[in-house]
């Protein structure tokens, strides 16, 4: 019993810790700052390899931060433009979150593709929208 008190107890404050990042990016991107929405991207150049890291989205744009070593040498390319936006396959809900949204995108380089929690969503489309990723 008290096993199951101390899950529900962590469960409870790592939602409410979530919520609150969440709610801050959304305020600081409301207010014109720059934010660091954490994602996965899949580019044209590593093919079927899902790469950790975060969209800096600003006024001056969006940059690609990788979080490993493997995405260190892949930046956006220029004239990126969205495509569809939708939930990930079954294939590729094994190897990312299933709940997650991915943003088609196409560039001269090929296809790329950008997974984030669906409360993201919204400031990756409007960066895409606003500038082109560029």
């Amino acid at each position: 019993m008290i096993e199951l008190a101390v899950v529900l107890a962590a469960a409870g404050l790592t939602a409410w810790l979530f919520r609150r990042k969440v709610k801050q990016r959304a305020d600081s991107a409301a207010q014109g700052n720059a934010i660091k929405v954490p994602c996965l991207l899949r580019h044209p150049s590593l093919e079927g390899r899902w790469l950790r890291g975060r969209l800096l989205i600003g006024p001056s744009g969006m940059v690609w931060e990788p979080r490993t070593k493997a995405g260190a040498a892949v930046s956006l390319p220029k004239g990126l433009r969205r495509v569809s936006v939708r939930s990930p396959s079954l294939r590729e809900a094994v190897k990312i979150n299933g709940g997650s949204r991915i943003v088609e995108c196409t560039s001269p380089e090929g296809a790329l593709f950008v997974a984030m929690m669906p409360n993201e969503l919204d400031h990756v489309i409007t960066a895409l929208n606003s500038d082109g990723g560029e």
